[in-house]
């Protein structure tokens, strides 16, 4: 298997945490195929991974897409265009710490999302569950309650996930619409309705910091997730006046926290959050006709 798999990495201004990434993959699937997409429209990240590709001593392959259309939207791009028969998304600060398909005989199944032990970024459970209502997100943030490992249905993140090209294809890749956050949860669900199974196999570890690509754009970053969880709780059937009540208190709190604390960016970022989810809660929600939700 370890020459027929294409390793997608979509950065943006990534070239520093993407040099590890390849190392391990280097490393551990020695001979993939690598095809990485920067969003970024800096001269000196885009020179920056230009000279990391041309150094990189396996198969690899370069898109520049400077209007920056989003994680999914580069992950379908790098994958319309791959000839693998399996598709490794890799985040760009994701590393391969094992890999347990060393050979084609290996491989998983067809037809399946696998996805991995993640060390780093919220621990065991953070990267995969088999739900994700409303519910199920206000439990892992108020009450820390981890996600169940998935074994047929279910969903596992973005950050790695090894997926046949032919499935990613049948159920249309990740949904464009989601610029950034819920893209991976979506796809698994969706994959599942296509009978795509969704699975963590714990041979297969992977350490994720995460953050690398937003820790600069605090705020922003919250916006995208807001924006992203409307849309995919609206698809899912779950209340939006649920979600919004939820972020309006949650992001008001947070914010305090962080005034008390000191930590300016993280206070701006969760009052400008409350004030917009409060916002919605009245003009979107409660504005609407009875049984309906916006």
């Amino acid at each position: 298997m370890s020459t027929d798999v294409e390793v997608l990495i979509v950065s943006y201004a990534s070239a520093s945490p993407i040099r590890r990434s390849l190392e391990s993959v280097r490393r551990l699937i020695p001979g993939a195929a690598v095809a990485i997409r920067e969003h970024s429209d800096d001269v000196a990240a885009v020179a920056a991974i230009e000279q990391l590709v041309a150094e990189h001593p396996g198969p690899i392959r370069l898109e520049l897409d400077p209007t920056n259309p989003g994680f999914g939207a580069g992950c379908n791009g790098l994958a319309s265009s791959s000839r693998a028969t399996w598709l490794l998304l890799l985040n760009p600060d994701a590393e391969l710490l094992s890999w347990p398909w060393k050979d084609a005989t290996a491989a998983p199944p067809l037809a399946t999302i696998v996805g991995p032990e993640v060390e780093g970024g919220g621990g065991a459970g953070a990267h995969y569950g088999t739900r994700y209502r409303v519910v199920d997100e206000i439990a892992r943030s108020w009450l820390r309650r981890p996600g169940r490992r998935p074994t047929g249905h279910g969903f596992v993140s973005g950050a790695a996930m090894l997926i046949d090209a032919a499935s990613f294809r049948a159920v249309g890749g990740f949904d464009p619409g989601f610029f950034l956050f819920y893209e991976d949860i979506d796809l698994c669900l969706r994959a599942n309705r296509h009978g795509v199974a969704t699975v963590v196999d714990q041979r297969w570890r992977v350490a994720h910091v995460g953050g690398h690509s937003t820790r600069s754009r605090f705020g922003q970053s919250l916006a995208w997730s807001y924006e992203s969880a409307c849309k995919f709780h609206a698809a899912q059937g779950s209340s939006l006046v649920t979600y919004r009540s939820y972020v309006a208190v949650d992001s008001a709190a947070r914010a305090l926290a962080h005034a008390l604390l000191g930590h300016a960016d993280q206070r701006r970022g969760y009052a400008r959050l409350a004030i917009r989810a409060f916002g919605d809660l009245f003009s979107k929600s409660f504005s609407k006709s009875p049984g309906r939700d916006g």
